[in-house]
C-alpha cells in the first residue's frame, strides 16, 4: 500500500536552518494571530461596527493576508529571491501591527493594509524556503521537516493568542495590538540575523540588478510600488463589498495561470500540478469550516459561553484563540507516532485518505458543539469544556491535512515555479478564509438582542449545518480518491 508520509526507522538529520525559520515563524505568528484574537471583537465592541460589516473587514483582511502571497511568490521567483521578500515582508508587517497600536481609526485601517501588503511578500515565501534546506531526493527529510515546522509556528499561534487576546481584552486593547508588533519586530531580527544567507537568493541576480525606470533597479522598483499599492489595500478596507469580485476573479484566473502554466512542462510534471490544484481545493474548503474559530467562534464565546471553572472565570477571547495554536504543537508528536507506527505495517494512509480523515474529525467538532447548544438551550450558555474538546477534534483535522498539503505543494511544484505555487496555496487560503467570514456573517446575533437563550439559535443552526457539510465534503473525495492518486504518479 502506497503511503504518503512514510517514515523511516532511522532518526531523520535536519538542517539547523529549519530551526531558524521556525523561530522566524513563531513570532510572526505571534505577531499575526495576536491582532487576530482582538481584531472582529475589537472592530464590533469599540469601534461599534455591526457585525456584518466586521465581518465583511475581517474576512478581506485574512483573505488579503492569504491571497497576495501569489504576486510576492512570482515576485520572488522572478526578481527579489526568497529571502529579500521574507525581510521586506516582515519590515511591512512591524510598520503595519505598529500603526494599528495607534489609538486612531485613519490609523487602523492603515496599518491593516501595510500589513497585508508585508503578506503578500513573506507568506508563500516562508514556506518554499523551508523545503530549499532539503537536498531534491530527500522527501522524507522534507515530509518530517514541514510537519516539526507546523508543530513549532503554532506555539507561537498559541503564545501571540493568549498573551495579546488577554492584554486586549482584559488590560487594553491598543497594548494588546502593541505587543502583536513586538512579536512582528522579534520575527524580522531572527530572519535577518538567524538565517544563513546563502539560502532564498534570487535565481537569477541580473535580473534583480537590471535598471528599468529612470534607472532604478528591478529590485528597487518592486519596492517603491508597494506604495500605491497599499493605497489600493486602504480602498478595499473602506468598501469591503468590493472583495466579492475581487476574490473570486483573482482565484480563477490564479488557478487558470497554473493550468497554463503547466503544459509548458512534461505530461509528468503537469499532472502533478492538476494534483496541486485538487489539494488546493480542500484547502479552501478546510479553511472555510476552520478558520470560523477565529471569526464566529470569537463572537460565540462573548455571547453564549461560561467560562467558569470553579472559582475561575477564564478570559473568554484569550482562551478561545490559544488553543487552535497550542493543540497542533503539543499534539505533533503524537500525529508523527501514529504515522510512523502506521507505516512499519503498511497501514498508512495516503494523502486523499488523511484529507477524508480530516473532514470527519472537522464533522466531530461542529456535532460537538451543535449538541452542546441544544444540551444547554434553557440557560444560553455553553460550558468552556465543549470548547476544549471541540477543538481536540478540530486540532486532529488540522494534522490530517494542514501540514500535508504545504509538504505535497513543494513536492508537487517544479522547482522552477514553487514560490509562485505556494502563493497560489496562499490565494487558495484567501478563499476559504474569506469563505469562512460569509459563513460567520451568517450567525450575526442582532445588537439589541443581549439575552443569551435569545442569540443561541444564531450559532447552533450553522453549526449544525457546518456538520452535514463536511460529512458531504468527506464522501466527495472518497469519490476522488483514484483520480487523485492516479495524478500525483510517484509522489506519495
Amino acid at each position: 500500500m502506497k503511503t504518503d508520509i512514510a517514515f523511516p526507522v532511522q532518526k531523520i538529520k535536519h538542517p539547523k536552518e529549519l530551526y531558524r525559520l521556525s523561530l522566524v515563524l513563531f513570532w510572526d505568528r505571534f505577531g499575526y494571530y495576536g491582532i487576530i484574537a482582538l481584531l472582529i471583537a475589537y472592530m464590533v465592541s469599540q469601534m461599534h461596527f455591526e457585525q456584518v460589516k466586521g465581518y465583511a473587514i475581517f474576512g478581506s483582511f485574512a483573505a488579503l493576508s492569504y491571497g497576495l502571497p501569489l504576486f510576492g511568490g512570482v515576485l520572488a521567483d522572478k526578481i527579489l529571491g526568497k529571502r529579500r521578500s521574507l525581510i521586506w515582508g516582515g519590515l511591512l508587517h512591524f510598520i503595519g501591527l505598529s500603526c494599528i497600536a495607534l489609538p486612531y481609526q485613519y490609523s487602523f485601517f492603515i496599518g491593516l493594509a501595510i500589513y497585508v501588503t508585508g503578506s503578500g511578500f513573506f507568506g508563500g515565501n516562508a514556506k518554499a524556503l523551508l523545503g530549499d534546506f532539503y537536498e531534491t531526493e530527500d522527501t522524507k527529510g522534507k515530509d518530517a521537516g514541514f510537519i516539526i515546522w507546523y508543530g513549532l509556528f503554532n506555539l507561537g499561534v498559541a503564545l501571540g493568542a493568549i498573551i495579546c487576546g488577554y492584554i486586549g481584552q482584559e488590560v487594553n486593547w491598543h497594548l494588546g495590538f502593541a505587543v502583536a508588533a513586538f512579536g512582528a519586530l522579534l520575527s524580522l531580527l531572527s530572519m535577518v540575523l538567524g538565517i544563513n544567507k546563502k539560502f532564498g537568493q534570487p535565481l537569477d541576480s541580473t535580473t534583480t540588478k537590471q535598471k528599468m525606470i529612470g534607472g532604478i533597479s528591478a529590485e528597487m522598483l518592486v519596492y517603491l510600488l508597494t506604495i500605491p499599492f497599499i493605497i489600493i489595500v486602504i480602498f478595499i478596507f473602506s468598501h469591503p463589498s468590493v472583495m466579492n469580485f475581487i476574490l473570486p476573479t483573482l482565484t480563477i484566473i490564479s488557478f487558470l495561470y497554473i493550468v497554463y502554466k503547466a503544459f509548458s512542462f512534461t505530461k509528468s510534471e503537469r499532472f502533478k500540478l492538476f494534483a496541486a490544484l485538487i489539494g488546493f481545493l480542500v484547502w479552501i474548503l478546510f479553511l472555510a469550516l476552520y478558520e470560523q474559530s477565529s471569526g464566529s467562534f470569537n463572537l460565540f464565546v462573548l455571547h453564549n459561553m461560561d467560562f467558569r471553572v470553579g472559582n475561575v472565570t477564564l478570559p473568554g477571547l484569550a482562551i478561545n484563540n490559544f488553543l487552535p495554536g497550542f493543540l497542533p504543537a503539543i499534539m505533533m508528536p503524537l500525529m508523527i507516532f501514529i504515522w510512523r507506527k502506521l507505516s512499519l505495517y503498511g497501514n498508512e494512509p495516503g494523502t486523499i485518505m488523511k484529507f477524508i480523515i480530516g473532514f470527519l474529525f472537522m464533522a466531530s467538532f461542529f456535532a460537538l458543539f451543535w449538541w452542546g447548544c441544544r444540551l444547554f438551550s434553557g440557560t444560553g450558555l455553553v460550558p468552556v469544556y465543549f470548547l476544549f474538546g471541540g477543538y481536540v477534534l478540530m486540532e486532529f483535522s488540522e494534522l490530517c491535512i494542514g501540514p500535508i498539503l504545504y509538504s505535497f505543494t513543494y513536492k508537487l511544484s517544479p522547482k522552477s515555479i514553487v514560490s509562485t505555487m505556494m502563493g497560489v496555496l496562499g490565494i487558495a487560503a484567501s478563499s476559504g478564509e474569506y469563505l469562512a467570514s460569509k459563513i460567520g456573517s451568517l450567525t450575526s446575533v442582532p445588537s439589541e438582542i443581549t439575552d443569551p437563550v435569545l442569540s443561541l439559535p444564531y450559532f447552533s443552526k450553522i453549526y449544525g449545518g457546518l456538520a452535514v457539510l463536511s460529512i458531504g465534503v468527506a464522501v466527495v473525495f472518497v469519490l476522488l480518491r483514484p483520480v487523485f492518486k492516479k495524478l500525483m504518479q510517484d509522489v506519495h
